[in-house]
């Protein structure tokens, strides 16, 4: 099977452990476990930061998903992290000995047509700052992590659909990605990248009309291409539109995509985990006060200066690269790019929330990596449906081009 890259993507590993942080479980197999225990693993967990060392239980657990990961401390870190953000496994039995989740991250893989799909996590700061080496200079490597995949989960190809239960062909969605590149990187009268991201709402709004949807393949082909050539040739100004029920959805879509973030730390279960959640609900409708400094209100009247740095850069290539892997296969296509725009809408009201409208580079990394946790869910669960129905496809692209106008610009800084 051969690999489909993002050419624009770059990645090289920094070292700095945020993945081992992160909310989502660290899966290992039973070979991986067997391993392990044979090595005594375990005395090289650590409970706490300042605990020594050695596992009071075994470091391996069944969640409720049925799937074996390694237990995390209290704080949320994964117990094998040492203090200089090195895995102890890797120190102990080599880089290769590390769980295959591990050694992936943050790329994920999709089997769609035949080939393999390669995603990039946008929970790995070094991603989002699209810093290191060129995954078109990697492929050896990448593809022998695919293989080493594809050998343990033995994956069946995904149909690719536009919406559920409309097939889509591989070359007419690559025509898609091709058109929607170029509203994305419009100068017409000048960039904005707001302005853009409208535009092709507006082109999602009328391909996915039903009257549109019930052409027939070959009509539904011949007309997207017919309207995305005069969307390229005659780019209109589309006026900031902002669906009602939509911006009511989105304080859910908001909480939901904070449950991972709210979950880190000291509080990972059980009643005190549920009554945080419920506070941090609450909060974001407007029923209770100011949640772990976080102040949903103060961030929707505000809004980031998003054509400036350094708020550009990381924006810009997260909706670039939201739109080169669309065809994952995992959702339809235009839930995939809704939920992407959703991510970074997500991740500029929670820095706003955050800093009262004194964002940084660092801290819009940060927001960009918070609003992505959920990016991880399973998308067939319970969880990752509700959220779809939550972003009500496709909403958030026109809530992103909205925040063009309405709201003050936010004060920007830069570190």
């Amino acid at each position: 099977m051969g690999l489909l890259l993002d050419a624009e993507q770059n990645f090289t590993c920094r070292s700095c452990g945020e993945c081992c942080r992160r909310a989502f479980d660290i899966v290992v197999t039973d070979a991986e476990k067997r391993r392990y225990e044979t090595a005594k693993a375990d005395r090289w967990f650590r409970e706490s930061p300042s605990s020594e060392p050695g596992a009071r239980s075994s470091p391996f657990v069944f969640e409720r998903s049925g799937l074996l990961t390694i237990r995390k401390r209290p704080d949320g870190v994964c117990g094998f992290l040492s203090d200089e953000n090195r895995c102890r496994i890797h120190e102990e039995l080599g880089g290769s000995a590390k769980p295959l989740t591990c050694q992936m991250f943050p790329f994920s893989f999709d089997p769609v047509s035949g080939e393999t799909r390669v995603s990039v996590s946008f929970c790995c700061p070094t991603a989002v700052r699209n810093d290191g080496r060129a995954l078109d200079l990697q492929q050896k490597e990448i593809g022998d992590l695919a293989n080493r995949w594809r050998r343990n989960q033995n994956p069946s190809d995904r149909p690719l659909e536009w919406v559920r239960g409309m097939p889509l062909d591989p070359e007419l969605l690559d025509s898609m990605k091709w058109v929607f590149r170029r509203l994305l990187d419009l100068h017409e009268p000048t960039f904005s990248l707001r302005r853009n991201v409208r535009r092709i709402a507006t082109l999602v709004d009328d391909w996915t009309r039903p009257r549109v949807l019930k052409l027939g393949e070959e009509k539904f082909e011949e007309y997207v291409k017919l309207t995305g050539e005069f969307a390229l040739a005659k780019p209109a100004d589309p006026a900031p539109a902002k669906p009602a029920i939509a911006g009511f959805l989105f304080r859910g879509f908001f909480f939901a995509s904070l449950v991972p973030w709210a979950s880190r730390g000291a509080v990972r279960s059980g009643l005190a985990l549920r009554f945080r959640l419920l506070r941090l609900l609450l909060h974001v409708h407007g029923l209770a006060p100011s949640f772990d400094g976080l102040r949903f209100g103060a961030g929707r009247r505000m809004v980031l200066d998003i054509d400036v740095e350094p708020f550009f850069t990381p924006a810009y290539h997260v909706l670039r690269a939201a739109i080169e892997k669309l065809g994952s296969g995992r959702r339809p296509v235009v839930e995939e790019l809704s939920l992407a725009v959703g991510h970074l809408l997500v991740a500029e009201h929670l820095l706003l929330a955050r800093t009262h409208g004194e964002g940084d580079s660092a801290g819009w990394i940060r927001a960009i990596m918070d609003a992505h946790d959920v990016a991880h869910a399973d998308p067939a669960s319970t969880f990752s449906r509700f959220l779809v129905s939550l972003a009500a496809p496709p909403s958030p692209l026109h809530l992103f081009g909205a925040r063009a106008s309405g709201a003050p610009a936010a004060p920007t800084s830069s570190v």
